[in-house]
Protein backbone atom coordinates (compact mmCIF):
# COMPACT_ATOMS: atom_id res chain seq x y z
CA UNK A 1 0.00 0.00 0.00
CA UNK A 2 1.19 3.54 -0.73
CA UNK A 3 -1.40 6.01 0.78
CA UNK A 4 0.82 9.12 0.87
CA UNK A 5 1.49 10.07 -2.87
CA UNK A 6 3.55 12.87 -2.07
CA UNK A 7 4.82 15.27 1.08
CA UNK A 8 5.11 19.11 0.66
CA UNK A 9 6.56 20.11 4.39
CA UNK A 10 4.24 18.90 6.71
CA UNK A 11 1.32 18.60 4.17
CA UNK A 12 0.77 15.18 3.51
CA UNK A 13 -1.21 14.74 -0.46
CA UNK A 14 -3.32 11.23 -0.21
CA UNK A 15 -3.64 8.77 -3.15
CA UNK A 16 -7.25 8.22 -3.05
CA UNK A 17 -7.91 11.70 -2.82
CA UNK A 18 -6.15 12.10 -5.89
CA UNK A 19 -7.80 9.47 -7.59
CA UNK A 20 -10.92 10.43 -6.34
CA UNK A 21 -10.32 13.75 -7.92
CA UNK A 22 -9.87 11.69 -11.42
CA UNK A 23 -12.72 9.61 -10.85
CA UNK A 24 -15.18 12.06 -10.91
CA UNK A 25 -13.16 14.02 -13.88
CA UNK A 26 -13.64 11.16 -15.98
CA UNK A 27 -17.55 10.31 -15.03
CA UNK A 28 -18.17 14.09 -15.58
CA UNK A 29 -16.53 13.88 -18.83
CA UNK A 30 -17.85 10.40 -19.95
CA UNK A 31 -21.43 11.62 -18.87
CA UNK A 32 -21.28 14.98 -20.93
CA UNK A 33 -19.54 13.00 -24.37
CA UNK A 34 -22.91 10.31 -23.76
CA UNK A 35 -25.44 13.11 -23.26
CA UNK A 36 -24.19 15.60 -26.29
CA UNK A 37 -24.22 12.41 -28.99
CA UNK A 38 -28.06 12.45 -27.88
CA UNK A 39 -28.48 15.66 -28.50
CA UNK A 40 -29.29 16.73 -24.86
CA UNK A 41 -28.51 20.49 -24.02
CA UNK A 42 -25.00 21.37 -22.45
CA UNK A 43 -27.00 23.39 -19.85
CA UNK A 44 -29.14 20.51 -18.91
CA UNK A 45 -26.53 18.42 -18.62
CA UNK A 46 -24.51 20.91 -16.70
CA UNK A 47 -27.58 20.78 -14.14
CA UNK A 48 -27.81 17.24 -13.95
CA UNK A 49 -23.99 16.31 -13.21
CA UNK A 50 -23.92 19.69 -10.40
CA UNK A 51 -26.76 18.87 -8.46
CA UNK A 52 -26.47 14.50 -8.59
CA UNK A 53 -22.22 15.66 -7.91
CA UNK A 54 -23.40 17.59 -4.79
CA UNK A 55 -26.43 15.63 -3.38
CA UNK A 56 -23.73 12.38 -3.66
CA UNK A 57 -21.32 13.38 -1.90
CA UNK A 58 -23.74 14.75 0.74
CA UNK A 59 -25.49 11.38 0.99
CA UNK A 60 -22.13 9.51 0.66
CA UNK A 61 -21.06 11.41 4.28
CA UNK A 62 -24.69 10.63 5.66
CA UNK A 63 -24.64 6.77 4.97
CA UNK A 64 -20.86 6.15 6.08
CA UNK A 65 -22.05 8.09 9.04
CA UNK A 66 -25.25 6.07 9.62
CA UNK A 67 -23.48 2.80 9.49
CA UNK A 68 -20.81 3.76 11.46
CA UNK A 69 -22.15 5.81 14.42
CA UNK A 70 -20.26 4.46 16.92
CA UNK A 71 -17.06 6.79 15.45
CA UNK A 72 -19.43 9.93 16.14
CA UNK A 73 -21.04 8.94 19.43
CA UNK A 74 -18.27 11.15 21.35
CA UNK A 75 -19.75 14.75 19.40
CA UNK A 76 -21.50 15.35 16.31
CA UNK A 77 -19.30 17.58 14.64
CA UNK A 78 -17.46 14.74 13.61
CA UNK A 79 -20.25 14.06 10.98
CA UNK A 80 -18.45 17.35 9.30
CA UNK A 81 -15.28 17.29 9.73
CA UNK A 82 -14.04 15.38 7.52
CA UNK A 83 -10.31 16.23 8.26
CA UNK A 84 -10.80 14.68 11.65
CA UNK A 85 -13.00 11.14 10.81
CA UNK A 86 -13.03 11.05 7.17
CA UNK A 87 -15.23 8.39 5.48
CA UNK A 88 -17.48 8.45 2.60
CA UNK A 89 -19.97 5.16 1.26
CA UNK A 90 -20.05 4.42 -2.44
CA UNK A 91 -23.63 3.09 -2.15
CA UNK A 92 -24.62 6.14 -0.31
CA UNK A 93 -23.15 8.17 -3.46
CA UNK A 94 -24.71 6.12 -6.29
CA UNK A 95 -28.12 6.27 -4.59
CA UNK A 96 -28.44 10.14 -3.89
CA UNK A 97 -27.29 10.69 -7.33
CA UNK A 98 -29.06 8.64 -8.99
CA UNK A 99 -32.46 9.77 -7.19
CA UNK A 100 -31.16 13.12 -8.34
CA UNK A 101 -30.56 12.19 -11.81
CA UNK A 102 -34.37 10.66 -11.88
CA UNK A 103 -35.94 13.91 -10.16
CA UNK A 104 -33.87 16.35 -12.64
CA UNK A 105 -34.73 14.33 -15.39
CA UNK A 106 -38.17 14.97 -15.41
CA UNK A 107 -37.58 18.97 -14.46
CA UNK A 108 -35.10 19.56 -16.77
CA UNK A 109 -37.53 17.27 -19.69
CA UNK A 110 -34.44 15.34 -20.33
CA UNK A 111 -35.43 11.61 -21.58
CA UNK A 112 -35.00 9.30 -18.33
CA UNK A 113 -33.57 6.29 -20.44
CA UNK A 114 -31.04 8.57 -22.16
CA UNK A 115 -29.79 9.80 -18.59
CA UNK A 116 -29.32 6.02 -17.51
CA UNK A 117 -28.01 4.29 -20.24
CA UNK A 118 -24.83 7.50 -20.14
CA UNK A 119 -24.90 7.08 -16.00
CA UNK A 120 -24.19 2.99 -17.02
CA UNK A 121 -21.35 3.99 -19.45
CA UNK A 122 -19.60 6.39 -17.61
CA UNK A 123 -19.67 5.05 -14.31
CA UNK A 124 -17.38 1.90 -14.37
CA UNK A 125 -14.56 3.94 -15.88
CA UNK A 126 -14.75 6.34 -12.91
CA UNK A 127 -15.11 3.15 -10.13
CA UNK A 128 -11.92 1.57 -11.36
CA UNK A 129 -10.01 4.66 -10.90
CA UNK A 130 -11.23 5.23 -8.35
CA UNK A 131 -10.71 1.42 -6.45
CA UNK A 132 -7.10 1.97 -7.73
CA UNK A 133 -7.14 5.02 -5.37
CA UNK A 134 -8.47 2.31 -2.25
CA UNK A 135 -5.95 0.08 -3.49
CA UNK A 136 -2.91 2.12 -3.29
CA UNK A 137 -4.71 3.37 0.31
CA UNK A 138 -5.80 0.64 1.53
CA UNK A 139 -9.05 1.83 2.67
CA UNK A 140 -11.14 -1.47 2.47
CA UNK A 141 -10.11 -4.01 4.30
CA UNK A 142 -10.95 -7.61 3.07
CA UNK A 143 -11.21 -11.19 5.63
CA UNK A 144 -8.54 -13.40 6.41
CA UNK A 145 -8.07 -15.79 4.01
CA UNK A 146 -6.15 -18.85 2.80
CA UNK A 147 -6.16 -18.65 -0.29
CA UNK A 148 -2.51 -18.33 -1.88
CA UNK A 149 -2.74 -15.26 -3.76
CA UNK A 150 -4.07 -12.97 -1.08
CA UNK A 151 -1.81 -10.07 0.49
CA UNK A 152 0.26 -9.85 3.45
CA UNK A 153 -0.04 -6.68 5.19
CA UNK A 154 2.34 -4.35 6.90
CA UNK A 155 2.60 -5.52 10.38
CA UNK A 156 0.34 -8.65 10.18
CA UNK A 157 0.84 -12.01 10.08
CA UNK A 158 -2.18 -13.26 8.51
CA UNK A 159 -3.46 -12.62 4.91
CA UNK A 160 -5.96 -11.09 3.78
CA UNK A 161 -8.32 -10.89 0.53
CA UNK A 162 -7.32 -8.35 -2.10
CA UNK A 163 -10.50 -6.78 -2.40
CA UNK A 164 -9.89 -3.83 -4.21
CA UNK A 165 -8.57 -6.07 -6.73
CA UNK A 166 -11.32 -8.38 -7.00
CA UNK A 167 -13.49 -5.23 -7.53
CA UNK A 168 -10.82 -3.66 -10.52
CA UNK A 169 -11.73 -7.03 -11.94
CA UNK A 170 -15.05 -6.40 -11.86
CA UNK A 171 -15.24 -3.46 -12.82
CA UNK A 172 -13.20 -4.00 -16.30
CA UNK A 173 -15.88 -6.95 -17.15
CA UNK A 174 -18.57 -4.98 -16.85
CA UNK A 175 -17.08 -2.25 -18.67
CA UNK A 176 -16.00 -4.46 -21.95
CA UNK A 177 -19.77 -6.14 -21.67
CA UNK A 178 -21.47 -2.43 -21.42
CA UNK A 179 -19.35 -1.75 -24.03
CA UNK A 180 -20.49 -4.43 -26.48
CA UNK A 181 -24.00 -4.07 -25.75
CA UNK A 182 -23.77 -0.05 -26.73
CA UNK A 183 -22.75 -1.06 -29.80
CA UNK A 184 -25.05 -4.02 -30.34
CA UNK A 185 -27.99 -1.14 -28.82
CA UNK A 186 -26.91 1.23 -31.33
CA UNK A 187 -26.91 -0.89 -34.34
CA UNK A 188 -30.16 -2.92 -33.36
CA UNK A 189 -32.13 0.73 -31.75
CA UNK A 190 -33.03 -0.99 -28.37
CA UNK A 191 -35.34 1.30 -26.38
CA UNK A 192 -33.68 3.83 -24.36
CA UNK A 193 -32.43 3.02 -20.65
CA UNK A 194 -31.83 -0.74 -21.56
CA UNK A 195 -28.54 -0.53 -21.59
CA UNK A 196 -28.65 1.47 -17.82
CA UNK A 197 -30.57 -1.34 -16.74
CA UNK A 198 -28.31 -4.25 -17.93
CA UNK A 199 -25.87 -2.20 -15.73
CA UNK A 200 -27.71 -2.32 -12.77
CA UNK A 201 -28.65 -6.14 -13.21
CA UNK A 202 -24.66 -7.00 -13.76
CA UNK A 203 -23.24 -4.38 -11.43
CA UNK A 204 -25.43 -5.77 -8.39
CA UNK A 205 -24.58 -9.25 -9.45
CA UNK A 206 -20.85 -8.95 -9.95
CA UNK A 207 -20.64 -6.81 -6.45
CA UNK A 208 -22.72 -8.48 -4.46
CA UNK A 209 -20.84 -11.75 -3.68
CA UNK A 210 -17.09 -9.54 -3.31
CA UNK A 211 -19.27 -7.96 -0.17
CA UNK A 212 -18.33 -11.41 1.53
CA UNK A 213 -14.84 -10.65 1.34
CA UNK A 214 -15.06 -7.99 2.86
CA UNK A 215 -14.50 -7.47 6.93
CA UNK A 216 -17.30 -5.24 7.48
CA UNK A 217 -20.22 -5.79 9.91
CA UNK A 218 -23.45 -7.44 8.88
CA UNK A 219 -27.12 -6.51 9.53
CA UNK A 220 -29.47 -10.28 9.09
CA UNK A 221 -26.44 -11.82 7.96
CA UNK A 222 -25.98 -9.64 5.02
CA UNK A 223 -23.92 -6.18 4.81
CA UNK A 224 -25.60 -2.83 4.17
CA UNK A 225 -23.96 -2.52 0.59
CA UNK A 226 -25.63 -5.28 0.31
CA UNK A 227 -28.98 -4.70 0.76
CA UNK A 228 -28.36 -1.69 -1.71
CA UNK A 229 -27.44 -3.87 -4.09
CA UNK A 230 -30.62 -5.98 -3.81
CA UNK A 231 -32.94 -3.05 -3.83
CA UNK A 232 -30.44 -1.89 -7.31
CA UNK A 233 -31.02 -5.79 -8.50
CA UNK A 234 -35.08 -5.58 -8.00
CA UNK A 235 -35.37 -1.83 -9.91
CA UNK A 236 -33.58 -2.80 -12.50
CA UNK A 237 -35.96 -6.31 -12.52
CA UNK A 238 -38.67 -4.05 -12.17
CA UNK A 239 -37.88 -2.16 -15.38
CA UNK A 240 -37.19 -5.28 -17.45
CA UNK A 241 -40.82 -6.17 -15.62
CA UNK A 242 -42.63 -2.71 -17.53
CA UNK A 243 -40.72 -3.24 -20.87
CA UNK A 244 -42.58 -6.71 -20.87
CA UNK A 245 -45.47 -5.81 -20.76
CA UNK A 246 -45.77 -7.32 -17.24
CA UNK A 247 -49.21 -4.52 -16.60
CA UNK A 248 -50.83 -6.96 -18.95
CA UNK A 249 -50.83 -9.84 -16.79
CA UNK A 250 -52.01 -7.59 -13.70
CA UNK A 251 -55.43 -7.67 -15.38
CA UNK A 252 -56.77 -10.24 -13.25
CA UNK A 253 -56.09 -8.66 -10.02
CA UNK A 254 -58.24 -6.15 -8.08
CA UNK A 255 -57.66 -2.67 -9.46
CA UNK A 256 -56.38 -1.09 -6.48
CA UNK A 257 -53.71 -3.92 -6.26
CA UNK A 258 -53.21 -3.39 -9.83
CA UNK A 259 -52.73 0.05 -9.19
CA UNK A 260 -50.48 -0.31 -6.56
CA UNK A 261 -47.68 -2.49 -9.21
CA UNK A 262 -48.04 0.10 -11.56
CA UNK A 263 -46.94 2.99 -10.07
CA UNK A 264 -44.03 1.10 -8.19
CA UNK A 265 -42.90 -0.55 -11.07
CA UNK A 266 -44.02 1.68 -14.17
CA UNK A 267 -43.56 5.44 -12.88
CA UNK A 268 -39.92 5.43 -13.18
CA UNK A 269 -39.48 3.32 -16.18
CA UNK A 270 -42.37 4.96 -17.97
CA UNK A 271 -40.03 5.88 -20.82
CA UNK A 272 -37.98 2.66 -21.40
CA UNK A 273 -40.49 1.44 -24.08
CA UNK A 274 -39.73 4.25 -26.83
CA UNK A 275 -37.12 3.01 -29.45
CA UNK A 276 -34.78 5.10 -30.69
CA UNK A 277 -35.13 7.13 -34.05
CA UNK A 278 -33.74 5.53 -37.24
Amino acid sequence: MHPILFAIGHVHIYCFSIFLILSWLVFSFLFWRELRRSGVDEDKIFDLMFYATMVGVVASRVAFVVFHWELFRDTWLRTIAIWVQPGFSLYGAVIGALLTLIFLSRKEKVRLGTVLDAFALSFPGALLVGLIGGLLDGTVVGKISRLPWAVRYVGQISRRHPIQIYEIIACILIFVFLWVLSQKSSKEKWPYGLVGVWFFLLFSLLMFPLEFAKDSRVYCTLSANQWILIALFAEALGAFYVRGGGREALRPIPNKIKQFFIKVFGGIYAKFSKRRSL
